[in-house]
Order: C-alpha cells, then structure tokens, then sequence
C-alpha cells in the first residue's frame, strides 16, 4: 500500500476570518467584526459555550478592539439589500490580536486550545434504500470544510481513487470493519480516523453515528437532522469537543504545575537546544528549566498549564520527541508520581541531533 503525503484540506488560521459585507461602512465592519469575533473564541477556546460568558460579552459589544487588522476583497455573493433585492456583496478579511483574545479567555476562565490540533482523516458512507455508497460530492464536503474551519479542526479527505475504493469498500465502512478501516487510512498517516454513516428516515429525516479512532481512544456519537450539512457539521462539532478536552489548557492556572522529563539521548549542545526550543514552543509548557544532565541523556523540569496526561497529548502530536516505555515494575520508584522527579517521564530525541 503506497504511503501518501498528507496536509489539512484547508490550513487552520485560529485568528483569521472573514465575512460577507453589504458595503464597507463602519456599520457593516462592526457588525462583522462582532460576528467574526465570535467565532475566532469558539474556534480558540474549543468551547460553543464560551460565548456565554459575561467577559466574553462585553467583549463582543466592541469587538473591533480586538482587530489588528482588516482589508476588503471582491466577492461573487450577493446579500438581500433593504428592500429584499440581492445586492454585490464584499469580502472582509479580519485579523484579530492573539494576546488580546488569550487574555480575554484568562479573564473568563475558559481554556485555549493550542494551535497544534490533531489531523483527521473522514470518510463518510450513506445507506439510501440498501444501497450504500461512499460519499465523495463536492456540497458534502464543502459543508465539512466549512464547519471544520469554524472549529479549528485540521480534516483531510482520502484521494477516492482506485487503491482507496479497493481498500475501502462502501460496505465495509458501512460495517463499520474497524480492522480494515485502519488498514485502508494507514497509507494518509494521519492523526485521528472519523467514520460517518448515515441513512433517510421514513419522514425525510436523516439519522447517522460517527466514530473516531484515536490513539487517545476510540468515541462514538450519533444524531438526528434534517440536512446532510447538518448532521456532517454535528459530527465536527463532536470530535472538535472531543479533541478540546483532551488538549485545550487553562491559561487561568498558575502555571505551577511541575513536571520532570527525562530526555535520553541528548549528547550534544545543539540536540539540547533543539529539545528546550521545542518545548518553549508549545503553548502549554510556561518555562523550561534543566535539572541535571550526564552521558545517558538529561533531565528538564517544565512548568506548565496542564497535568502529565495534557503534557503527554500534546507532545503525542508529532515525533520531535518520542516516548521510552516506564519499566518500573521491578524498580522502588514504582508508587512515584508520574512526572516527578523520582519518576520522570522518558522521551527521547527523534532525528537529527540524538545518537
């Protein structure tokens, strides 16, 4: 099976939108300002409740604070004018400031969700009248674009070519062959696997369930609607909760939280800086401080807005470092803290610059 070399449908700009305009009147950038705004706060803090804080509402009566910067672009959409009458329609691209819109999240005691989000790979499969068919139209996968870019969700869909509709039979999916469906995604080498089925009621309405195959564990869901677009945007809006809660932090915490990594195969300066550059990167981790260091590897204290499992998601999500099975069976740290000093969490260097 060929290896594919796979990105997000659409890249994922967490602080970025855009809306339709009637014209570029104060009245109209204010009104976008406060839609678009509103959604940038879902997207980042990975919650449709936040919306429903009182920070956050005051904050939405004057959201064009929160914008840097914003530029008008041409568009092929039309609005209803005053009288009902279809008018051109302009684009507004806005950005909105980051420090300002984490803080606000810090003042309403929500979380932020890190802009490094987990990839998933969808297929979706329908069962009309017994017949089942992988779906693969370009209004079904529009609308799961549009609310994945509404969540921050990074999806890609397969290439629907002949090695996947060899690998992935419709009925297989429909099944819902767990082992083949693995199989048939391995070669998209992606983060996360999301199976949606979905079937026409008797009274037009259609009823599907979603599943997602995670390394974090597996999740089933399932719902009712009267479109296709609205049941595909219920599932994103699941597994976009669902990765929220295991990766979003909350950036109202101290930041006490002190937990050792052990990283064993750094036998250079130029791996220690790639390893501390690394780290400080990460939303997550406030500061890194080294500990101790010998010939078999180093030890980092990092401080952070989250526990050992939110430490562990994140670094999950890429293979800079590399996690080293705890043996610990036999050892008298065994009734240690995971991530303490007497346990520490062990990684090792991935790539260039470890041994």
């Amino acid at each position: 099976m060929s290896a594919v070399a796979v990105q997000a449908d659409q890249v994922i700009a967490l602080y970025d939108a855009q809306e339709l305009v009637k014209s570029q009147s104060q009245a109209q950038r204010e009104a976008a300002a406060k839609h678009a705004l509103a959604r940038v706060i879902v997207r980042v803090s990975g919650s449709q409740q936040a919306l429903d804080a009182e920070p956050v509402k005051k904050a939405l009566a004057r959201a064009q604070d929160y914008v840097y910067e914003y530029s008008y672009a041409n568009s092929d959409e039309t609005l209803p004018g005053i009288d009902g009458e279809p008018v051109p329609a302009s684009l507004i691209k806005l950005k909105f400031s980051s420090a300002l819109i984490e803080q606000l999240l810090r003042d309403s005691a929500l979380t932020f969700w890190p802009a490094n989000r987990p990839l998933v790979l969808i297929w979706v499969v329908n069962n009309d009248s017994g017949r089942v068919q992988l779906v693969s139209d370009a209004d079904a996968w529009q609308s799961l674009r549009q609310a994945a870019e509404l969540r921050g969700l990074p999806i890609s869909s397969p290439l629907f070519d002949l090695e996947d509709h060899l690998a992935m039979p419709a009925e297989s999916l429909w099944q819902l062959d767990e082992a083949q469906i693995r199989e048939a995604s391995e070669r998209y080498r992606t983060d996360a696997i999301l199976v949606i089925r979905y079937s026409t009621l008797s009274d037009g309405q259609l009823r599907g369930d979603w599943t997602l195959l995670h390394s974090e564990g597996d999740a089933s869901f399932d719902g009712v609607a009267d479109k296709a677009d609205s049941l595909l945007e219920n599932a994103v809006n699941d597994v976009a909760d669902r990765f929220a809660g295991l990766y979003a932090i909350n950036p109202s915490e101290s930041g006490a939280a002190n937990i050792a990594l052990w990283v064993d195969n750094v036998d250079s300066f130029a791996a220690y800086k790639r390893v501390e550059n690394y780290l400080t990167s990460l939303a997550l981790v406030r500061r890194v401080q080294m500990h101790s260091v010998n010939e078999q590897g180093l030890v980092l204290k990092l401080f952070t807005e989250g526990d050992v499992i939110r430490l562990e998601n994140t670094l999950a999500l890429d293979d800079t470092l590399q996690p080293v099975s705890d043996s610990v069976s036999l050892s008298d740290n065994r009734y240690q803290v995971r991530g303490s000093m007497q346990r520490p969490l062990r990684y090792r260097l991935a790539g260039e610059g470890a041994r």
